[in-house]
């Protein structure tokens, strides 16, 4: 409805007050029998192709990654990463590189709440700290 710099949607106010509408109800009603029909059939044109253009989503996963809070965060010197107020520890992996100190990562919290460290487009291990170590080294991966 707000397509076309909101002219529909300026009308369709209007068409409104024209019926005497002034319920929800009716107004649903007035707009899928007689609004919007009315609208497609002046307006409406086929597509030049008919083929369906849309592109399906490789893993529903990914759209933790798309619909998220972003923000770019520094690596510090003793590869901890601190994104409101909380400490994240890189962890070191076993054939895994992680950025130097100084280099840029970014921290996405997910809806659910979770926080994923990302670098290169890859996910990083982290763990959360309480306080910075005192050595310089990333931490180690811990087998349990």
């Amino acid at each position: 409805m707000e397509r076309n710099h909101g002219v529909y949607q300026d009308r369709f106010v209007k068409e409104l007050r024209l019926e005497n509408i002034s319920t929800i109800e009716d107004a649903n009603r007035f707009l899928a029998e007689q609004y919007l029909p009315d609208i497609n059939e002046r307006f409406a044109k086929p597509a030049i192709e008919p083929e369906d253009a849309h592109i399906a989503l490789v893993e529903p996963g990914e759209l933790n990654n798309v619909f998220c809070f972003q923000q770019q965060r520094v690596v510090l010197n003793d590869y901890v990463v601190q994104h409101e107020g909380r400490l994240y520890q890189l962890v070191k992996e076993p054939r895994k590189r992680l950025p130097e100190p100084g280099a840029r990562v970014t921290v996405r919290r997910w809806l659910d709440g979770s926080v994923h460290i990302f670098w290169q487009n890859k996910e990083l291990t982290v763990r959360e700290i309480t306080q910075r170590p005192g050595k310089e080294e990333p931490a180690e991966e811990q087998s349990a």
